[in-house]
Formats: structure tokens, sequence, C-alpha cells
């Protein structure tokens, strides 16, 4: 941002310099000094370049020493981060493992009746009663 306004203020300059090329008579505190028309600009144009230079040099100064103390902040929660993915991890395989031991206990176990199965099996076994006396 700051060199797109240096290089837009150079331009503006350079095309007023080409524009006024004659001379005039400038007075300042009892001196004259019989300059180019385009001189006082480019006075201009190099007060407000060292400024905004300046102005750019601040700001970027400002915002490394913003960022300086975040880098131990950020390491900690990069720390934190790979904790917790290894946590996840952990935590995931425990879970496949019980997963798995769940299946193995239901898949070896006797399929036994339960009761409901004896409540629904009540009927035929009432019909095919066979008496001994």
């Amino acid at each position: 941002m700051y060199l797109l306004s240096l290089l837009v203020l150079f331009v503006v300059t350079v095309v007023f310099a080409m524009q006024n090329g004659g001379t005039q008579d400038f007075s300042l505190l009892g001196y004259t000094w019989n300059l180019p028309t385009w001189a006082p600009a480019a006075i201009g144009t190099g007060i407000a370049s060292a400024l905004l230079l300046l102005h750019m040099s601040h700001a970027g100064l400002g915002s490394r020493v913003r960022d300086f103390g975040h880098g131990r902040r950020i390491d900690e929660h990069r720390g934190t981060i790979d904790d917790l993915r290894v946590e996840n991890a952990r935590l995931r395989e425990q879970l496949a493992e019980m997963r798995g031991a769940a299946s193995v206990r239901s898949d070896s176990a006797p399929a036994g009746r339960s009761w409901t199965d004896g409540i629904r099996d009540l009927p035929n076994r009432v019909r095919n009663r066979t008496t001994t006396s």
C-alpha cells in the first residue's frame, strides 16, 4: 500500500515537472531563489516520501514486535495439539480393542435360549405334549 502510494506520488510529480518547464522566483526569509517551477513540488514529494517511508518502517517494526511474543504461545499450542492427537490415537486403539473383544465374546458365547424364546415356544410345547400315565 505504501509502495503504491509512493509510486503514484512520483508519477504525479513527474507529470507536473514535464508540463511546467519554466522558472519562477521564490522568496523565503528575505532570500530569493530563481528555481524551476517544479522544484517546490519535488521538495514536497521528497518530504512526503520520507514521511511515508518512516511510517512504513514504523508499521513494520510494530507488527514484528507484536508477533515476537506469539512464537512461544504458538509452540505451546502446537505441543498441546500434538499431545491431543497422541491421546486421540490411543483412545481409538482402545475403542477398537474393546469392540473387537465384544464381538469375540458375542461370537464365542453359546447360543442359549432366552426367556422370550421360551414364551414364544410355549404354544408348541403345550400342543405337542404327551402324557404318560
